[in-house]
């Protein structure tokens, strides 16, 4: 990735013009680097061998520091002239100027190119650029010494700690995500490190890991699907063991620094299959036993759409709004802002809030315990008690959050990418990043009403409402990469008014929906996921 990159040495006696005219003279992106910074090499990679759409700088969490970093980006910064109203990290000297911004890079530089300001010109151009408002991400150091110094004897002692340092152990720190769930970060991801370790001697690549967490979830719904407690039980583990190899493929991909689309999204997609197939495991093989499962069974794969759409909807739609910051004058010394409580929140509010949101670890954590305890009667009643608290309290804040946006709507085209119906395109709701949810529950909601009210079989409804609630998942990926599913696609697979009226036919005329089961699957598994793996490989051609 460094192929697009360009480094720019900073010094005492640097101007603003110079980098300007060297960012604004090439089509690459532009990697600022002070001469007293010093940082590890791993922590470097994070700004050169790291996938960056926007702006980056190198920060490291400190309290009272001159840096401020809110919601995942950098809000604001320091010079020898500006000061911040309150920061809560150090900006390290280095930082990665990006040609996808450079219309308001060199507007914001070219403005300030002469100012009278003191202080070094890689901090007063990351002044500049947070005080137009510009989307500056923060990429944090932790784990290793740095030092930003103008003194060269501290520098060369960092040197020498850090030559000290085990370049491999700290790849894999680094690799490590912090910011998971509870359960994934205190338990699941001490153990993922021994089989990223392990997958990076083999030389093994991240999708390769995804698919094997894929085979192991499918037998551990195999096993599940037995109903018998020792089944119940080898499916429980399994469950732990699939979850725990789906935490490395990420893992290698941030130490080996193979990044794709078609990774995240066949991550993301395999989870989805996995879990939807562990609950219908559990209710074949309850049906064994004489017990239908099967409506709470639908009814908690449905809560989880609905649940897992506006958690990635809410979570794009927040981060665009929170970007649109006011611009401040980069004339005025003092920024003017006021830190909140919440901003201040214990580690035991954070890791509280972050339970609260039931996750994919606690929520599998629940599922395999619960079966286990209680099998899968038990299953389907703890987790719909523990979900519906977790979405009660998730969307009190959500909702109160909502209420502070203006009225109107932004990336319109992520909404309208996942509504497989028509568009209101005169709506101006802030809500609008629950219209997807609502749509699939409201989809759902009729499938769960005719096993109610028919004595179809009911493990046939199950699975055609998860060939249905694949494609929405998959309509939702595409849209967060900025895309929307071909025309013909959509088409073939009917939209939501045309599904229901087909099923509504099929029974009205007692046809076996079997035939749509089928035709569905094979549609929204199959031909979709080539169609899109397909168009990724062009995409990458292209490149």
């Amino acid at each position: 990735m460094t192929g697009n990159l360009a480094t720019f040495d900073v010094h005492a006696g640097t101007k603003i013009a110079e980098i300007l005219a060297a960012f604004e003279s090439s089509n690459k992106d532009l990697l600022l680097v002070d001469e007293s910074s010093v940082v590890t090499q791993p922590h470097l990679e994070l700004l050169t061998d790291y996938p960056r759409t926007v702006t980056t700088a190198l920060v490291a969490k400190t309290k009272n520091g001159l840096t401020r970093v809110t919601q995942g980006r950098i809000t604001g910064a320091s010079s020898n002239f500006h000061e911040v109203g309150y920061g809560n990290h150090t900006f390290l000297g280095i930082i990665r100027l990006s040609q996808m911004q450079r219309a308001d890079i060199l507007e914001v530089l070219h403005k300030v190119k002469n100012t009278n300001h003191s202080g070094n010109a890689i901090d007063l151009v990351l002044v500049a650029l947070v005080r137009s408002a510009l989307n500056v991400a923060p990429a944090e150091v932790a784990g290793a010494p740095f030092i930003r110094s103008s003194d060269s004897a501290e520098r060369e002692a960092v040197k020498r700690e850090i030559g000290l340092l085990n370049d491999a152990r700290l790849r894999l720190k680094l690799a490590n995500r912090a910011n998971d769930g509870f359960f994934s970060v205190f338990f699941l991801r001490k153990f993922s490190k021994l089989f990223t370790w392990a997958a990076v001697r083999l030389k093994m690549t991240p999708n390769q890991v995804t698919l094997i967490s894929f085979a192991v979830g499918l037998y551990s719904a195999y096993q599940f699907s037995q109903g018998t407690f020792w089944s119940i039980f080898a499916g429980a583990l399994l469950l732990q063991l699939s979850i725990i190899i789906d935490c490395v493929d990420g893992e290698l991909a941030r130490y080996t620094r193979q990044f794709s689309q078609l990774g995240a999204w066949l991550d993301a997609i395999t989870d989805r299959i996995k879990e939807y197939l562990v609950f219908f495991a559990l209710a074949y093989g309850a049906a064994k036993d004489g017990r239908d499962l099967w409506i709470p069974a639908m009814g908690m794969m449905l809560f989880q759409t609905f649940r897992h759409i506006s958690d990635y909807n809410f979570a794009r739609i927040n981060k665009v709004r929170s970007s649109q910051l006011e611009p401040i004058d980069f004339e005025v010394k003092n920024d003017g802002y006021i830190s909140t409580e919440f901003e201040k929140k214990t580690r035991f509010e954070y890791w509280s809030k972050k339970a609260v949101q039931f996750p994919i670890g606690e929520r599998w954590l629940v599922i395999s315990a619960s079966s286990v305890i209680g099998g899968a009667a038990f299953t389907f009643t703890i987790m719909p008690i523990l979900a519906f608290i977790s979405i009660a309290l998730v969307f009190r804040g959500r909702i109160r959050k909502t209420l502070t946006w203006p009225k109107r709507r932004v990336n319109k085209n992520l909404i309208d990418h996942q509504l497989d119906t028509f568009k209101n395109k005169k709506s101006e709701s802030r809500y609008d990043w629950l219209q997807p949810s609502i749509l699939r529950l409201f989809e759902g909601a009729v499938f769960i009403a005719i096993a109610f009210t028919t004595d179809l079989d009911r493990s046939v409804l199950f699975l055609l409402l998860f060939a249905i609630l694949f494609n929405h998942y998959d309509n939702m990926y595409r849209a967060l990469q900025s895309e929307a599913k071909p025309k013909w696609l959509s088409i073939a697979g009917g939209f939501i008014a045309g599904r229901l009226l087909i099923v509504a036919a099929l029974l009205w005329l007692d046809i076996s929906l079997q035939p749509l089961l089928y035709y569905l699957s094979t549609l929204f598994f199959v031909v979709s996921s080539v169609q899109w793996i397909a168009s990724r490989k062009v995409v990458a051609e292209e490149r």
